[in-house]
């Protein structure tokens, strides 16, 4: 049994082609650490649920017990059009890199062979070996596109955490830069609050009087309004400081004068 990759390996001229998989072969690559971490979210989760149940069986891949496996859910799964499709796609988006393995010269086979990570029965590998190169080209192409899919993921994950604690400590930046200046507005309310107090003082102090009723403030009534400048006279020379000997008659020495001003006008 053989399990068929149809690639397009060129969209602008619609050009496709298609590789060949033992079964078994193609089982170890699909179920392969490297491969499960680049599926995406939802078929990696469920690869991983299906595999841990059949793991739990104690099954191996063998071309001895194809038919066994056909019935288990976890193999499938992974047969099955989602992971089907991913895997031919992601030897498409690698083909024009590794494109070379596929027309790779027979003596270079054994050193990229030694250096292969695979699980398979040694009569297979002898077989594979010694009769079907062209198995063994697609066995190299296809472990050159995952672990070159499988290392831009992880580049891509490292980035990602790089740039997520980059942004963290950013936010750690921007966080300590707002306390600092909420404990500087704080400083600035309370400064503010000071020096309110301060001038609130100070117009006490310096409170200015203004007469509700000048007329009243003159000893005058209302039609009396001509005599203001006489009688406003009279009293400020005896409220005036100088006269009285005393600073305190000054405020209403002030009154007298404001109320003879705002009879005049």
């Amino acid at each position: 049994m053989r399990i068929r990759l149809p690639l397009s390996i060129d969209h602008q001229k619609k050009k496709a082609m298609s590789l060949y998989l033992p079964f078994s072969l193609y089982l170890h690559f699909v179920s392969w650490g490297s491969f499960e971490a680049v599926l995406p979210d939802g078929l990696r989760e469920k690869a991983a649920s299906l595999k841990e149940v059949f793991n739990d069986q104690n099954r191996f891949f063998s071309e001895d017990y194809k038919k066994e496996y056909e019935r288990s859910p976890y193999i499938r799964f992974l047969t099955g059009p989602d992971v089907h499709k991913f895997f031919a796609k992601m030897l498409s988006l690698n083909y024009q890199t590794y494109q070379h393995i596929l027309q790779a010269p027979v003596g270079s086979f054994q050193e990229y062979f030694a250096d292969l990570n695979l699980f398979w029965n040694a009569k297979y590998t002898d077989e594979l070996v010694g009769e079907n190169l062209e198995d063994l080209r697609t066995v190299l192409f296809c472990q050159a596109c995952i672990q070159s899919q499988y290392q831009r993921v992880m580049d891509k994950k490292s980035l990602h955490e790089r740039l997520d604690e980059f942004a963290k400590d950013q936010l750690r930046e921007k966080d300590r830069q707002i306390k600092a200046q909420k404990r500087e507005i704080q400083k600035l309310k309370m400064q503010y609050n000071d020096i309110k107090a301060e001038l609130s003082q100070m117009q006490e102090k310096n409170v200015v009087l203004v007469p509700s009723d000048p007329h009243y403030m003159l000893g005058l009534h209302p039609d009396q309004s001509n005599r203001a400048p006489e009688r406003a006279k009279v009293l400020l020379k005896v409220l005036h400081p100088d006269k009285s000997g005393t600073n305190e008659s000054g405020y209403l020495f002030d009154m007298i004068v404001k109320a003879r001003d705002m009879i005049i006008k």
